[in-house]
């Protein structure tokens, strides 16, 4: 599914036309579709950032910088550090940065390590790179708030709450299809 195909079925919740193309992201405009667009990445953003098999990296780099900081990429979501890994430690992401709760401050000073690893970062994906299951779960849970947020209306709410239960459920019975549990794990 495209973006342009997700802003559409938003839009098409709430009685609206459907577009043919989507407005400049960079642009500040009051359009139903932009406001579309706006939810939709807003959702996409919150259901990523509950961390996925497909938006979560395990063991992650990171190099010092010349402040003696340590810096996550822009699309870092949530940075989670295991007690095991740094047991004198405790760090925590602020903001794109990895912040020394024991020390309070962001510059690490002389270390003896230029890197610090991330145990699991999960990263927001562009759209084209989520998969179709979470795709469909993010885009029937944008209607609901969008047509919430524009129309208010009862009778879509139930329609579109019951089909959002039904996609969160599909997303994750595709996420535990990928994983290697057992009766142990």
């Amino acid at each position: 599914m495209t973006e342009l195909e997700a802003v559409n079925i938003l839009l098409s919740v709430i009685g609206e036309a459907p577009v043919d193309k989507l407005g400049d992201k960079n642009k500040n405009e009051i359009t139903d579709a932009s406001l579309a667009r706006r939810t939709l990445n807003e959702v996409s953003r919150d259901v990523q950032s509950e961390g996925w098999g497909w938006n979560t990296n395990y063991n992650v780099d990171l190099p010092v910088n010349a402040k003696n900081e340590f810096n996550l990429d822009a699309n870092t979501l949530v940075a989670v550090f295991y007690p095991d890994a740094y047991p004198d430690m405790e760090y925590v992401q602020r903001g794109n940065r990895i912040w020394d709760r024991f020390k309070s401050k962001f510059d690490f000073g002389s270390t003896d390590f230029n890197k610090l690893t991330v145990n699991e970062a999960v990263v927001k994906l562009d759209w084209d790179q989520v998969p179709h299951a979470a795709q469909q779960y993010i885009v029937i849970r944008a209607a609901r708030i969008h047509s919430d947020r524009f129309v208010n209306s009862n009778a879509v709410y139930i329609y579109t709450a019951a089909d959002e239960e039904y996609a969160r459920a599909m997303l994750t019975r595709s996420e535990e299809r990928h994983q290697t549990n057992n009766i142990l794990w």
